[in-house]
This record gives structure tokens, C-alpha cells and sequence, in this order.
């Protein structure tokens, strides 16, 4: 419950103290974090050798340093926006891609925004449903209960619906698509333990099927998009053009091919910039390979889709 109260602590400073004043304290929080938790600063680490292999150990640490400080800010700006007129959260993005997001809507089946936990990827959301869009997001059921109910509060005070990931999150996410509403989903941790290996990075992890088979079997557009923070400036969101789903008679083939589309996806997302990628977590179970450090190459050599796949993927709910 520290947690729990912390972040009520902070949301009772929030308005009597100037951003850049919070802004400050996310770093000393994230600073101490990332000294204190040994284990989560080796889960990083772990994730950062794959995206950037190449990468000497101080600035690996570096990025590993500011990974913290995002998770830190996330849930500050979570709070902070919670204080913010709606009609000022337009002008905390600069957004690069919107035309795409305006073509997705226009076919009129909803959008799915396929993302990653880059950036403040936390207030994301909140833009289009400051525009006027039907929102929600699938945010992951996080312990104690009273902790998950305070943040999606704190989501719905921004006109985004939260819904927990599991089959009772089916039919209100259904019931958005229809009305050509938009779902984001945060796709670069397989949260529910069911996805199927995917090379991320050239190597190969579990990624979750959700927002693939959701596109496949509603219609909907897979968008991917994401955003970056920058000092002193409005954070970049920038929206890509709809991935196009590969469909034929083979529907397993076809959920595999689309996976290996959302994972360049998620890749070209993280890759921007690394100390952004807000995950704590271990993204691969293995320990990382040994690469060659050879000054033309920029990743490990990816593996073969034989290696990449699973024989057999739980496909729905």
C-alpha cells in the first residue's frame, strides 16, 4: 500500500508545487530506485544488451539510469495531468503522423494503437480523448486492487476507460471498435503469459497476440504510435502509417507474419531512444547472446522464423 500512498502524497503536491520542481524530484526518486533495486537494474540492463548491443557498459548505464526516471515521471504526469484543463492537453504534444490516424478512422472499424512503454506513455491516451474520440486502454491489473482503481481514476479524470486485459475485457473493447472508437494497447510485455515467440531485437521473446487478432478479426486498424519526452519542449508523439495485415487462407501463418510486423514495429519505437523504454521488467527470458562488436553492425543477426515460432499459439479468448 507504500505505493498507494505515496502517489496520494504526490497528487496532494502536485498543484502547490512548480513542474520543474517536480520534474526534479522524478530524478532524484528514479536515481535512488535505480541504486536501491538490484534486481529490476539487472532486468534492465538484461533488456538494454538486446536493443543496443553495441553500446559501451557506462552509456548502457546511462540508459538504463534514465529507464527509471521514466517510470518515475510517468505516474507524475499521470497526477500532474489530472490538474490540467482538457482543453490544454493538445498543447503538451507536438504530434508528427496525424493524417495517418485521421485515414485509420476514416474507414470508420475503430483503431487499435499498438504502442510500447516509451516515452510518457501514460498520458498518451489522453490526446485523442481530449479531441472528443471515444478512448480506452488496456492497462495491466496492477496489486493492491486499491492501487489499480486510484490509477484508473486518475485516467478517467482524462476521459479515458480503462480495461484490465482477460476475457471480460472482450466485449467493452468490441463495443468501442464499433464505434469507431480508439484502443491502445501496450504490446512490448506479454503480460497474460499466453503470446507467441517473436525475434524482438533478433532475438526471440514472447509477444502478446491480442492486439494482432484483435485487428485480424474486427477489422480494425493497427496503428503503431508513440511518443518521446524533450526537454523544455512538448513531447513528440508520431503516429506510422496502418500496418497492413497479411490475410490468406492460413490463419496461423498469418497471425505469425503480422506478429513479425508489430515486433519491427515495436522496435522502431524503442529504438529512438532506449533510456525512454519505461520497462522494468525482463522482456527475454534467456540470458543475452554474446555479439561481435563489429563497428558496421547495428543489431544481432536475426534468427529464422523456424526458431522464432511457436508450434502451436493460444489464438483468442
Amino acid at each position: 500500500m507504500w505505493t498507494l500512498r505515496c502517489l496520494q502524497g504526490v497528487a496532494f503536491l502536485t498543484p502547490r508545487i512548480p513542474a520543474q520542481i517536480g520534474y526534479a524530484i522524478c530524478w532524484i526518486i528514479g536515481v535512488t530506485l535505480a541504486v536501491a533495486n538490484a534486481p529490476a537494474r539487472r532486468h534492465v540492463l538484461s533488456n538494454l544488451r538486446r536493443v543496443v548491443p553495441h553500446a559501451g557498459p557506462l552509456q548502457r548505464r546511462w540508459h538504463a539510469l534514465r529507464v527509471f526516471v521514466t517510470v518515475v515521471t510517468n505516474y507524475y504526469d499521470l497526477i500532474r495531468l489530472g490538474t490540467v484543463d482538457r482543453t490544454r492537453i493538445r498543447d503538451l504534444f507536438e504530434v508528427q503522423g496525424w493524417e495517418h490516424l485521421e485515414s485509420a478512422l476514416a474507414a470508420g472499424r475503430g483503431v487499435i494503437i499498438l504502442s510500447a512503454h516509451v516515452g510518457n506513455y501514460n498520458v498518451v491516451p489522453s490526446y485523442p480523448a481530449a479531441l472528443g474520440y471515444p478512448t480506452a486502454v488496456v492497462a495491466e491489473r496492477v496489486h493492491p486492487e486499491p492501487l489499480f482503481d486510484y490509477v484508473s481514476r486518475l485516467r478517467a479524470t482524462l476521459g479515458v476507460e480503462v480495461v484490465p486485459p482477460g476475457s471480460e475485457a472482450l466485449r467493452p473493447i468490441v463495443r468501442l471498435l464499433r464505434r469507431n472508437g480508439i484502443l491502445l494497447v501496450a504490446a512490448d510485455r506479454d503480460v497474460a503469459g499466453n503470446g507467441i515467440p517473436v525475434p524482438l531485437f533478433g532475438e526471440p521473446t514472447r509477444l502478446p497476440t491480442g492486439p494482432v487478432l484483435l485487428a485480424m478479426r474486427t477489422g480494425a486498424a493497427l496503428v503503431p504510435a508513440a511518443t518521446l519526452r524533450r526537454r523544455n519542449r512538448p513531447s513528440l508523439a508520431f503516429i506510422e502509417p496502418a500496418i497492413e495485415l497479411v490475410r490468406t487462407d492460413d490463419w496461423e501463418a498469418d497471425l505469425r507474419a503480422n506478429l513479425r510486423q508489430m515486433a519491427r514495429a515495436l522496435e522502431r519505437m524503442i529504438a529512438r531512444d532506449p533510456g525512454q523504454w519505461g520497462v522494468l521488467q525482463p522482456v527475454w527470458d534467456n540470458p543475452p547472446r554474446t555479439v561481435a562488436r563489429l563497428p558496421w553492425a547495428t543489431r544481432p543477426a536475426p534468427v529464422s522464423d523456424h526458431e522464432a515460432a511457436s508450434r502451436s499459439a493460444s489464438t483468442t479468448r
